[in-house]
């Protein structure tokens, strides 16, 4: 590994069957083959992988084709993309955080899906995106949600994933229930309960333990009947400042209950499709989820801390209605692969690199040789996707 200037990237992960033993192997070795360029140096590592009494890590590198095992210094500054697959991930992860006292925070990340919610109602301008929400505490509260509600319920793990272990249920008219859904698996089932009671017993089995969160069914299906949502991907840059990093469609199967890519969804250039859905509205709904994504970072980051991305899930009804549908602090980014669009691919595997190099900079107070004016860390420039001068 090169000798770096600055400092080591150290990719926290969670440790998962497979070769490599985690996910986003591809991300990751691009930021090692990368990292150079920014005066850095990489390492992925478990939680458990600390040692605190040598003052040590050991991980995995990216070198001539393969990941090979090493061990460095501590990690100067942690970005920590761990997924929790369970209790024991998450109590891994917060233990090796707090072995690492010294050790720069790459980002904060955001509370799960109701604490966003209850973060974001509070701001009058982003209230008016947020669909109806409510914890599930039971029959009767579905119950009488569903009673309101012509399209039904929506109703999902507060802090979940993917697309699974997220439900539909739908009031039939001779007093049924009908339920959609994902299992943990992210394999679709189908049930229908003519006894609404048995129905709800149904589904307060399914959710056991886990926090729910319910929702009015939205509509948010293409001309052809295939759900869609809008990924919008906005990343601090290398001078430390938000800026819109791409957007595309999410596009799911037809009957499916929603797009998302390990759902077996499928990702596609956003103007076209807004177009061909839309007419000439397609450009004012690209230009409003734009001005709409704009405002959410300094929100969640004025209560959570500092962010380092956010990937927003935005929904459309048919009548072009704007609907903020899940706000996540670490985003996936295949999506721009998938599309073609090389510039926002580009930035979005290496935004981790250029915001942490000004990281390091920022908090050395290391002189650049930048002439433009330095603005404080988080504050908003345009969103309009541009070129790193």
């Amino acid at each position: 590994m090169t000798e770096a200037a600055l400092g080591l990237l150290g990719i926290m992960t969670c440790r998962r069957s497979g070769t490599p033993p985690f996910t986003e192997s591809s991300f990751y070795s691009h930021l090692c083959r990368v990292a150079p360029l920014y005066d850095l140096k990489v390492i992925v590592f478990f939680p458990d992988q600390i040692n605190t009494a040598s003052k040590t890590v050991t991980g995995m590198n990216w070198r001539n084709g393969e990941w090979v095992s090493l061990e460095t210094a501590l990690p100067d500054i942690i970005y920590n993309r761990c997924f929790y697959g369970s209790q024991n991930d998450r109590n891994e992860a917060a233990a090796a955080l707090a072995a690492l006292p010294q050790a720069l925070s790459w980002s904060r990340g955001v509370p799960d899906k109701w604490g966003v919610y209850e973060i974001l109602k509070r701001s009058r301008r982003a209230a008016v995106l947020l669909p109806e929400t409510l914890l599930y505490t039971g029959r009767r509260r579905l119950s009488n949600m569903l009673a309101e509600r012509e399209y039904g319920v929506f109703l999902k793990p507060s802090a979940g994933t993917h697309g699974k272990r997220t439900l539909h249920a739908l009031k039939q008219r001779k007093g049924g229930l009908s339920v959609r859904g994902r299992d943990g698996e992210n394999a679709v089932f189908y049930h229908n309960f003519q006894n609404q009671n048995d129905g709800f017993d149904w589904i307060d089995r399914f959710i056991g333990s886990r926090r729910y969160i319910m929702q009015p069914y939205l509509q948010l299906t293409n001309q052809s009947g295939q759900p869609f949502d809008v990924r919008v991907l906005i990343q601090k840059n290398g001078r430390g400042l938000w800026e819109l990093t791409g957007m595309a469609v999410r596009l799911g199967n037809r009957g499916s209950l929603t797009s998302n890519l390990h759902g077996g969804g499928t990702a596609i250039p956003i103007l076209p499709f807004l177009q061909e859905e839309y007419g000439s509205a397609g450009q004012y709904i690209k230009e409003q989820l734009t001005e709409e994504a704009a405002i959410l970072p300094p929100l969640l980051e004025a209560a959570c801390g500092r962010l380092g991305e956010l990937g927003l899930d935005f929904g459309i009804d048919g009548g072009g209605r704007i609907t903020l549908l899940e706000a996540n602090s670490k985003p996936g980014r295949t999506v721009f692969q998938r599309t073609g669009d090389k510039r926002a691919e580009r930035h979005a595997l290496e935004n981790p690199l250029r915001y942490a190099r000004h990281l390091l900079l920022t908090n050395r107070r290391v002189p650049t040789m930048s002439g433009g004016n330095s603005s404080a860390p988080g504050r908003m420039i345009s969103m309009v996707p541009k070129e790193d001068s």
